[in-house]
Protein backbone atom coordinates (compact mmCIF):
# COMPACT_ATOMS: atom_id res chain seq x y z
CA UNK A 1 0.00 0.00 0.00
CA UNK A 2 1.69 3.51 -1.04
CA UNK A 3 1.89 5.74 1.73
CA UNK A 4 -0.95 8.27 1.52
CA UNK A 5 -2.01 11.90 2.58
CA UNK A 6 -5.40 11.83 4.68
CA UNK A 7 -6.78 15.55 4.29
CA UNK A 8 -8.83 17.27 7.36
CA UNK A 9 -12.14 16.32 5.19
CA UNK A 10 -10.97 12.39 5.36
CA UNK A 11 -10.51 12.93 1.81
CA UNK A 12 -6.81 11.18 0.79
CA UNK A 13 -3.95 10.54 -2.18
CA UNK A 14 -1.33 8.90 -2.58
CA UNK A 15 1.93 10.90 -1.47
CA UNK A 16 3.74 9.84 -3.93
CA UNK A 17 3.41 11.35 -7.12
CA UNK A 18 4.31 10.57 -10.49
CA UNK A 19 5.78 14.26 -12.44
CA UNK A 20 5.24 14.72 -16.48
CA UNK A 21 7.07 18.19 -16.79
CA UNK A 22 9.60 17.29 -19.96
CA UNK A 23 9.07 13.41 -20.90
CA UNK A 24 10.98 13.30 -23.84
CA UNK A 25 11.15 17.27 -24.24
CA UNK A 26 9.68 20.04 -23.16
CA UNK A 27 5.86 20.33 -23.98
CA UNK A 28 6.50 16.96 -25.66
CA UNK A 29 2.70 15.39 -26.24
CA UNK A 30 3.06 12.29 -28.63
CA UNK A 31 2.77 8.36 -28.05
CA UNK A 32 6.05 8.27 -26.31
CA UNK A 33 4.65 10.38 -23.47
CA UNK A 34 1.19 8.30 -23.23
CA UNK A 35 3.82 5.14 -23.01
CA UNK A 36 5.66 6.64 -20.75
CA UNK A 37 2.72 7.62 -17.95
CA UNK A 38 0.98 4.35 -19.30
CA UNK A 39 4.33 2.08 -17.71
CA UNK A 40 3.81 4.69 -14.86
CA UNK A 41 0.11 3.29 -14.32
CA UNK A 42 1.29 0.27 -14.57
CA UNK A 43 3.80 0.15 -11.95
CA UNK A 44 1.24 1.52 -9.51
CA UNK A 45 0.92 5.38 -9.75
CA UNK A 46 -2.64 7.07 -9.51
CA UNK A 47 -1.29 10.05 -8.24
CA UNK A 48 -0.47 12.03 -11.93
CA UNK A 49 0.67 15.91 -11.96
CA UNK A 50 0.76 17.76 -14.88
CA UNK A 51 0.54 21.35 -16.10
CA UNK A 52 -1.23 23.37 -18.66
CA UNK A 53 2.78 24.78 -19.81
CA UNK A 54 4.09 21.32 -19.93
CA UNK A 55 1.67 21.05 -22.69
CA UNK A 56 1.06 16.89 -22.48
CA UNK A 57 -2.08 17.18 -20.94
CA UNK A 58 -3.57 15.53 -23.68
CA UNK A 59 -0.86 12.78 -22.98
CA UNK A 60 -2.03 12.36 -19.69
CA UNK A 61 -5.60 12.11 -20.36
CA UNK A 62 -5.29 9.94 -22.74
CA UNK A 63 -2.82 7.44 -20.98
CA UNK A 64 -5.89 7.52 -18.25
CA UNK A 65 -8.27 6.10 -20.68
CA UNK A 66 -6.24 4.02 -22.06
CA UNK A 67 -4.91 2.39 -18.51
CA UNK A 68 -8.61 1.07 -17.96
CA UNK A 69 -8.47 1.94 -14.64
CA UNK A 70 -11.58 3.94 -13.67
CA UNK A 71 -11.18 8.14 -13.33
CA UNK A 72 -12.06 7.90 -9.60
CA UNK A 73 -8.63 5.88 -8.85
CA UNK A 74 -6.94 8.45 -9.88
CA UNK A 75 -5.74 11.81 -8.26
CA UNK A 76 -4.82 14.30 -11.25
CA UNK A 77 -3.26 17.69 -10.63
CA UNK A 78 -2.77 20.64 -12.72
CA UNK A 79 -1.99 24.13 -12.75
CA UNK A 80 -2.85 27.58 -14.04
CA UNK A 81 0.02 29.09 -16.07
CA UNK A 82 1.65 33.28 -15.03
CA UNK A 83 0.35 34.84 -18.69
CA UNK A 84 -3.60 33.40 -17.64
CA UNK A 85 -4.05 34.30 -14.07
CA UNK A 86 -6.88 37.29 -13.30
CA UNK A 87 -10.89 35.91 -12.92
CA UNK A 88 -11.63 35.60 -16.52
CA UNK A 89 -8.69 34.33 -18.04
CA UNK A 90 -8.24 31.56 -15.33
CA UNK A 91 -11.61 30.19 -16.20
CA UNK A 92 -11.00 30.41 -19.66
CA UNK A 93 -7.37 28.49 -19.14
CA UNK A 94 -8.86 25.50 -16.37
CA UNK A 95 -11.81 25.03 -19.43
CA UNK A 96 -8.67 24.76 -21.95
CA UNK A 97 -6.77 22.13 -19.58
CA UNK A 98 -10.35 19.72 -18.79
CA UNK A 99 -10.63 19.64 -22.24
CA UNK A 100 -7.28 18.70 -23.18
CA UNK A 101 -7.22 16.12 -20.56
CA UNK A 102 -11.16 14.91 -21.29
CA UNK A 103 -11.70 14.49 -18.26
CA UNK A 104 -15.45 15.70 -15.97
CA UNK A 105 -13.15 17.38 -13.28
CA UNK A 106 -9.44 17.54 -11.68
CA UNK A 107 -8.71 17.00 -8.45
CA UNK A 108 -6.10 19.31 -7.66
CA UNK A 109 -5.45 22.40 -9.15
CA UNK A 110 -2.61 24.94 -8.87
CA UNK A 111 -1.14 28.07 -9.15
CA UNK A 112 1.32 27.62 -10.97
CA UNK A 113 3.40 30.71 -9.84
CA UNK A 114 2.90 33.67 -7.58
CA UNK A 115 1.55 36.94 -8.90
CA UNK A 116 0.57 39.13 -5.98
CA UNK A 117 -1.62 41.40 -8.34
CA UNK A 118 -3.77 38.81 -9.59
CA UNK A 119 -3.57 36.14 -6.75
CA UNK A 120 -6.98 37.40 -5.21
CA UNK A 121 -8.97 37.74 -8.58
CA UNK A 122 -6.92 34.05 -9.44
CA UNK A 123 -8.32 32.40 -6.59
CA UNK A 124 -11.62 33.42 -6.65
CA UNK A 125 -11.85 32.17 -9.76
CA UNK A 126 -10.71 28.77 -8.17
CA UNK A 127 -13.38 28.70 -5.68
CA UNK A 128 -16.00 29.49 -8.21
CA UNK A 129 -14.71 26.02 -9.92
CA UNK A 130 -14.28 24.14 -6.67
CA UNK A 131 -18.02 25.13 -5.80
CA UNK A 132 -19.09 24.18 -9.67
CA UNK A 133 -17.47 20.79 -8.59
CA UNK A 134 -14.67 20.68 -11.75
CA UNK A 135 -12.44 21.00 -8.86
CA UNK A 136 -12.04 18.73 -6.11
CA UNK A 137 -9.33 20.69 -4.42
CA UNK A 138 -7.17 23.54 -4.75
CA UNK A 139 -3.59 24.37 -3.96
CA UNK A 140 -0.88 26.76 -4.73
CA UNK A 141 3.04 26.34 -6.24
CA UNK A 142 6.07 28.24 -5.71
CA UNK A 143 4.52 30.57 -2.91
CA UNK A 144 6.76 32.27 -0.58
CA UNK A 145 5.85 33.56 2.94
CA UNK A 146 4.25 36.28 1.96
CA UNK A 147 2.05 35.08 -0.83
CA UNK A 148 0.91 32.55 1.29
CA UNK A 149 0.03 34.91 3.72
CA UNK A 150 -1.87 37.44 1.79
CA UNK A 151 -3.81 34.20 -0.11
CA UNK A 152 -4.72 33.28 3.60
CA UNK A 153 -5.63 36.13 4.18
CA UNK A 154 -8.99 36.13 1.90
CA UNK A 155 -9.58 32.87 0.98
CA UNK A 156 -12.57 30.95 1.82
CA UNK A 157 -11.25 27.67 0.24
CA UNK A 158 -7.97 26.86 2.25
CA UNK A 159 -4.64 25.32 -0.27
CA UNK A 160 -3.90 21.87 0.77
CA UNK A 161 -0.72 22.19 -0.70
CA UNK A 162 2.38 24.50 -1.64
CA UNK A 163 4.23 22.69 -4.87
CA UNK A 164 8.09 23.65 -4.11
CA UNK A 165 11.72 23.18 -5.86
CA UNK A 166 12.84 20.98 -2.47
CA UNK A 167 15.85 18.78 -2.04
CA UNK A 168 18.67 18.17 0.04
CA UNK A 169 20.31 20.47 -1.51
CA UNK A 170 17.64 23.24 -0.81
CA UNK A 171 15.69 22.19 1.97
CA UNK A 172 13.14 25.29 2.47
CA UNK A 173 13.05 24.80 6.42
CA UNK A 174 11.66 28.38 7.07
CA UNK A 175 8.68 27.87 4.57
CA UNK A 176 8.28 24.45 5.13
CA UNK A 177 7.43 25.83 8.50
CA UNK A 178 5.15 29.04 7.24
CA UNK A 179 3.21 25.75 5.87
CA UNK A 180 2.83 23.51 8.46
CA UNK A 181 1.71 26.63 10.35
CA UNK A 182 -1.22 27.37 8.06
CA UNK A 183 -2.20 23.64 7.95
CA UNK A 184 -0.55 23.29 3.86
CA UNK A 185 1.06 19.94 2.87
CA UNK A 186 4.65 20.16 0.79
CA UNK A 187 4.76 19.13 -2.18
CA UNK A 188 7.94 18.91 -3.50
CA UNK A 189 9.00 19.37 -7.59
CA UNK A 190 12.91 17.90 -8.74
CA UNK A 191 12.65 15.92 -5.08
CA UNK A 192 15.87 14.64 -6.43
CA UNK A 193 17.61 17.42 -7.53
CA UNK A 194 16.46 18.16 -11.37
CA UNK A 195 15.99 16.16 -14.08
CA UNK A 196 18.04 15.37 -17.47
CA UNK A 197 16.76 18.11 -19.20
CA UNK A 198 18.38 20.95 -17.10
CA UNK A 199 21.95 20.11 -18.49
CA UNK A 200 22.92 20.01 -14.43
CA UNK A 201 25.83 16.95 -14.31
CA UNK A 202 24.62 13.91 -12.24
CA UNK A 203 28.37 14.94 -10.01
CA UNK A 204 26.54 17.94 -8.97
CA UNK A 205 23.23 16.67 -8.02
CA UNK A 206 22.11 15.36 -4.16
CA UNK A 207 22.16 12.09 -5.64
CA UNK A 208 25.46 11.78 -5.85
CA UNK A 209 26.29 13.56 -2.57
CA UNK A 210 28.34 11.12 -0.03
CA UNK A 211 26.28 11.27 2.90
CA UNK A 212 23.19 9.71 0.49
CA UNK A 213 25.29 7.56 -1.57
CA UNK A 214 26.75 5.81 2.40
CA UNK A 215 22.75 5.94 3.45
CA UNK A 216 21.52 4.34 0.08
CA UNK A 217 24.55 1.06 0.28
CA UNK A 218 23.23 1.05 3.90
CA UNK A 219 19.91 0.22 3.49
CA UNK A 220 20.77 -1.57 -0.10
CA UNK A 221 18.71 1.05 -2.01
CA UNK A 222 19.43 3.94 -4.92
CA UNK A 223 20.62 7.57 -3.60
CA UNK A 224 16.88 8.39 -5.53
CA UNK A 225 15.18 6.40 -2.81
CA UNK A 226 16.74 7.47 -0.04
CA UNK A 227 15.89 11.10 -0.56
CA UNK A 228 12.37 10.53 -1.23
CA UNK A 229 12.03 8.46 1.33
CA UNK A 230 13.17 11.63 3.40
CA UNK A 231 10.78 13.38 2.24
CA UNK A 232 7.84 10.76 2.49
CA UNK A 233 9.30 10.03 6.48
CA UNK A 234 8.73 13.88 7.22
CA UNK A 235 4.94 14.33 6.01
CA UNK A 236 5.62 15.97 2.65
CA UNK A 237 4.29 15.02 -1.01
CA UNK A 238 7.00 13.88 -3.93
CA UNK A 239 6.87 14.24 -7.54
CA UNK A 240 9.63 12.16 -9.09
CA UNK A 241 9.74 11.96 -13.29
CA UNK A 242 11.29 9.52 -14.91
CA UNK A 243 10.95 7.57 -18.18
CA UNK A 244 12.80 4.60 -17.76
CA UNK A 245 10.67 1.33 -16.69
CA UNK A 246 13.75 0.80 -13.60
CA UNK A 247 13.81 3.87 -12.32
CA UNK A 248 9.86 4.40 -12.64
CA UNK A 249 9.57 1.23 -10.10
CA UNK A 250 12.17 1.79 -8.19
CA UNK A 251 10.80 5.65 -7.35
CA UNK A 252 7.81 3.63 -5.75
CA UNK A 253 9.54 1.05 -3.91
CA UNK A 254 10.38 2.30 -0.69
CA UNK A 255 9.33 0.22 1.90
CA UNK A 256 12.19 -2.12 2.47
CA UNK A 257 13.54 0.51 4.82
CA UNK A 258 13.49 3.43 7.04
CA UNK A 259 15.81 6.25 7.76
CA UNK A 260 16.58 6.79 11.75
CA UNK A 261 16.02 10.47 13.07
CA UNK A 262 19.65 11.41 12.38
CA UNK A 263 19.79 10.30 9.32
CA UNK A 264 17.08 12.53 8.27
CA UNK A 265 19.06 15.45 10.52
CA UNK A 266 22.45 14.79 8.48
CA UNK A 267 20.70 14.84 5.33
CA UNK A 268 18.76 18.46 6.48
CA UNK A 269 22.60 19.47 6.97
CA UNK A 270 23.13 19.09 3.28
CA UNK A 271 21.18 22.47 2.56
CA UNK A 272 22.73 25.25 0.42
CA UNK A 273 20.02 27.03 -0.82
CA UNK A 274 21.18 25.87 -4.53
CA UNK A 275 17.86 25.71 -6.86
CA UNK A 276 18.18 24.45 -9.84
CA UNK A 277 14.78 25.60 -11.16
CA UNK A 278 13.38 29.16 -11.19
CA UNK A 279 13.46 31.48 -8.04
CA UNK A 280 9.84 33.14 -7.21
CA UNK A 281 11.74 36.26 -6.66
CA UNK A 282 12.85 36.75 -9.87
CA UNK A 283 11.10 34.62 -12.17
CA UNK A 284 7.87 36.26 -12.61
CA UNK A 285 9.13 38.47 -16.10
CA UNK A 286 10.76 34.87 -17.90
CA UNK A 287 7.81 33.16 -16.86
CA UNK A 288 5.51 35.79 -18.89
CA UNK A 289 7.29 35.11 -22.18
CA UNK A 290 6.05 31.58 -22.19
CA UNK A 291 3.17 30.44 -23.57
CA UNK A 292 0.79 27.39 -23.09
CA UNK A 293 0.79 25.21 -26.46
CA UNK A 294 -2.43 24.80 -27.89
Amino acid sequence: MQQQIVLNNGGSFPALGFGTCAIGAWQQDNEYVVDTILKAIKAGYRHIDTASLYGNERSVGKAIKASGIPRKEFFVVSKVWDCDQGYEETLKAFDASLKRLDMDYIDLFLIHWPNPNKTQSTWQAMESLHQQGKVRYLGLSNFRQADIEQLMSFAKVKPIYNQLELHPYLTQEDLCAVCDKYEIYVSCWSPLGSGTWSGVPTSEKPIADPVVINMAEKYGVSSGQVILKWDLQQGRIAIPKAESEKNIKANLELNSFELSTEEIKEINQLNRDHRYGGDPDTAYEGNMKMRVPE
